[in-house]
């Protein structure tokens, strides 16, 4: 019993392991706008074609003159597969396990809702349910990297009130509100084996959290049109504080009474009250949007996200411990890098009724070789993004669109070295991943 329980225990939550694969870099979801998805997001700052530009800049509401509601849905279906897996403990070696795995990930449907009221010529009132970061992953429980993580669930809801004023015939600005709903689950093996000297990998037990929290923020933005053909936006979303609580939890292997209480007293593996906190980042976006003539504009766009504000995973037990055991709060350092994302599109509308739009983009990857997890095997993508759109009358129209996501080969190199990886062990492979997107909108005016 040389391994320590506070070492253990933080198997629970590992070195970035807030989420999974999602389609923009780290976790965060762009897939808020079926109508802009088709030209990969380029110029959806500047305001796209319906109401649902208001979650990148609330000043896009100006754009549009009638009341409006629009219902999307966007189904983002992830694969992504570890090969050439390999792990080994501090000392000796595991038991065989598998060294590839099928894909960890499943579809997953992505709802959003836009509301706009147009109160008076420059003033518009607007609201949005949208989910902004969040997806899943899990893996079989023979899984190479058992102790770094089995399933991870992370879903984040945001409800926005939005405002937005016509300055003048070239200036617009806006606002929102953010409340914000997170829920995580986190799952992974724990390594009875190692930390009882019985042998690695032979008694494998289960840590489990579940946690949920409401925050707060907002979303700032502004827009410009110098001229009939150019529209300019600038939007803001702020960075969130997010301070999850929940329950920690934990599945001990069979062991005789004398081993399993030394387990769940002095040890500490009982139930247990958590909270652990992470910085959601801000991000800055610059769109444009040109008529080059009548019937065709161009698209482009540009933002950043302050991913390096997620600079580490604190760990706070709230319970208050019994006599001889030792919990003790940790902080797990997690070193992520800032992102960017540049996207270019065209839009052409074809006929009264249909518009047919093509984007591509680049989306760097917020984490590296050294703090890539099986969590998030993060890394850098290139999108390709094609859409249609037809309207059936003034007053209802549909939009649809498909994107292929490339993700660049993601390279595990975790080692026992690592924070509070000693019961965890080393795990290297290669992540090869690639995402598909399909969204559809319904909007009505009025």
């Amino acid at each position: 019993m040389t391994i320590s329980s506070r070492s253990a225990i933080l198997t629970l939550l590992l070195a970035g392991g807030m989420a999974p694969v999602a389609s923009a870099s780290g976790f965060q979801l762009r897939e808020q706008s079926p109508s802009a998805q088709g030209n990969a997001f380029a110029g959806v700052s500047a305001g796209g074609a319906d109401i649902s530009s208001m979650f990148f800049n609330p000043a896009t509401m100006t754009k549009f003159a009638t009341s409006e509601i629009l219902a999307g849905v966007s189904v983002v279906s992830p694969r992504t597969k570890l090969t050439n897996g390999q792990a080994s403990p501090a000392s000796g070696s595991y038991p065989a396990a598998p060294t590839s795995t099928d894909n960890a990930c499943s579809p997953s449907p992505l709802p959003n809702l836009y509301a706009m009221w147009s109160l008076s010529p420059d003033l518009r009132l607007g609201f949005s349910v949208n989910a902004s970061f969040g997806m899943g992953t899990e893996y079989d429980s023979d899984f190479i990297g058992r102790y770094h993580a089995l399933k991870s669930d992370l879903q984040v809801l945001d409800f926005a009130p939005s405002v937005a004023y016509r300055v003048n015939a070239q200036w617009s600005v806006g606002a929102a509100f953010v409340a914000r709903r997170t829920q995580a689950e986190l799952t992974n093996a724990v390594d009875f084996g190692t930390i009882l000297g019985v042998g690695a990998g032979l008694l494998d037990g289960k840590a489990s959290l579940e946690g949920t929290k409401w925050s707060y923020g907002y979303r700032l933005g502004l827009t410009w049109q110098p001229t009939e053909n150019l529209r300019m936006g600038l939007g803001y979303q702020s960075a969130v504080k997010v301070k999850l609580k929940g329950d920690a939890s934990f599945e001990l292997p069979a062991l005789s009474s004398g081993t399993t209480a030394y387990l769940q007293g002095v040890a500490g593996f009982q139930d247990n009250r958590i909270a652990a906190e992470v910085d959601l980042p801000s991000t800055i976006s610059l769109g444009f949007d040109y008529k080059l003539e009548k019937d065709v504009s161009f698209q482009a766009e540009v933002a950043y996200t302050d991913w390096s504000s997620f600079k580490e995973l604190k760990i706070e037990f709230l319970d208050n411990m019994a006599a001889g055991r030792t919990l003790q709060d940790s902080t797990t350092e997690e070193k992520w890098n800032d992102t960017w994302f540049v996207a270019v599109g065209i839009t052409w509308k074809a006929r009264e009724a249909w518009t047919f739009k093509l984007g591509g983009a680049m989306d760097q990857g917020a984490t590296n070789d050294s703090y890539r997890t099986p969590r998030i095997p993060d890394a850098d993508r290139k999108w390709v993004s094609c859409g249609v759109g037809y309207a059936f009358s003034k007053h209802l129209g549909l939009d649809a669109a498909y994107t292929h996501i490339f993700v660049d080969k993601g390279q595990l190199a975790l080692t026992v070295a690592g924070v509070d990886n000693g019961t965890r062990g080393n795990l290297s492979g290669t992540f090869n991943s690639s995402i598909d997107i399909f969204s559809a909108s319904l909007r009505c005016t009025f």
